[in-house]
């Protein structure tokens, strides 16, 4: 059973809503590899509804699972390496720079070793599932704002964040790094996180009380994440990178497999913020972006879907309204996330949020939506 201070599903503890069971499969960094993707998309045809969504932490989550399914999705997932611990199912939340390795160092060591480290820690089994770790190679993307501890490498040296504010510390070796963000994520477990707290900033004191278990200080501000990615194809040190995007941040078991059939090899995929999937190519470009626009990714910021995302609509208890169906381009607004009710699940921190009042009425910044919805049609 979940807490009160931890809906968010896992493997081990699933989540009800209308259409069946929720699991989510957490992929530290949004590192995955081709193997482990295809399977992913297997087991959404096995277990689930056929469909992956892409949560806004580069996680995903199979929806529709049928009740006595949670013991051998856990069994299969942790067969491909996708489920390390059991008892630290919900823990191991880490986003990652999605552009780290492509013409610049990679970040995937470190986030291998802060997983590993995250798993051999018993006392962080607690951290709830809205508890998040960050690694940020400097060029942005992997909500240092918004994490609750962080790391950012700035040249040989690796910084430390806690509660999106600089801790003082510029480490100079990766074990170094590693080590004091687990010590910052035990700190707030002691002081209430996973009890009566989900995130450092609903702990009294916040940051600066974490901070000073440790024997540290906050200081500035990380700068404010730059949001998602551009679609399309990009040259990163003589490789061929295409960043394509799920539609409403969903994606077919078939488009999974396609996605993952494109993958260089020995490569892996990066899962990024509003559904973006960046694939270092094996194929020629054109080819692939073509490949993927026939079977219905976004792959040009000219498409009209390019700035709209969804939550779940209603397959979730709480939507007030079938947002799936109801999202579209609105005039005036760059980028929308339509959500069912006022929690705003899945939506990423550069989009407008439009929340539904009733089956067939919005709000955006707290306002009726009406004359939105009128130049929309």
């Amino acid at each position: 059973m979940q807490s009160a201070v931890d809906a968010c599903p896992g493997m081990i503890t699933l989540h009800p809503a209308r259409d069946g069971d929720v699991a989510r499969i957490r992929l530290p960094g949004g590192y995955v590899t081709a193997r482990q993707w295809v399977a992913v998309g297997a087991l959404a045809r096995e277990f689930g509804d056929g469909n992956v969504d892409i949560t806004a932490r580069g996680n995903v989550q199979v929806r529709g699972l049928r009740p006595g399914t949670c013991a051998p999705l856990a069994s299969r997932a942790a067969r491909l390496g996708l489920l390390p611990s059991g008892s630290h199912d919900r823990a191991r939340n880490i986003t990652a720079s999605p552009l780290a390795g492509l013409g610049r160092p990679s970040l995937r060591g470190m986030v291998r070793s802060l997983d590993a480290a995250i798993v051999a820690e018993p006392v962080l089994a607690a951290l709830p599932g809205r508890f998040l770790f960050a690694v940020d190679d400097g060029t942005g993307g992997a909500a240092l704002a918004r994490s609750d501890v962080g790391l950012r490498r700035i040249g040989s040296r690796t910084q430390l964040f806690i509660a999106g504010q600089f801790a003082g510390l510029r480490l100079p070796v990766q074990a170094a790094a590693v080590s004091a963000a687990i010590d910052a994520a035990r700190a707030a477990v002691g002081l209430g996180v996973g009890t009566s707290a989900s995130r450092i900033r609903d702990l009294p004191g916040g940051g600066r009380a974490v901070a000073a278990v440790i024997g540290l200080a906050v200081g500035p501000s990380a700068p404010p994440d730059d949001g998602r990615l551009p679609l399309g194809v990009s040259g990163f040190a003589g490789r061929d990178v295409l960043v394509a995007g799920a539609r409403l941040g969903r994606l077919s078991a078939a488009q999974v497999t396609l996605t993952g059939s494109l993958l260089r090899r020995g490569d892996m995929l990066r899962l990024a913020t509003a559904g973006r999937i960046v694939i270092p190519l094996s194929a020629a470009p054109a080819v692939a972006a073509g490949i993927l626009a026939d079977a219905g990714l976004l792959t040009s910021d000219d498409d009209p879907m390019a700035g709209v995302g969804a939550c779940s609509g209603m397959a979730c208890s709480r939507s007030l309204s079938d947002v799936r169906a109801a999202a579209r381009p609105l005039p005036g607004y760059a980028r929308t996330h339509w959500a069912g009710c006022a929690r705003g699940c899945g939506a990423p921190n550069d989009a407008d949020l439009v929340i539904a009042t009733g089956p067939d009425s919005f709000q955006i910044g707290g306002q009726p939506a009406d004359a939105a919805l009128a130049g929309a049609s």
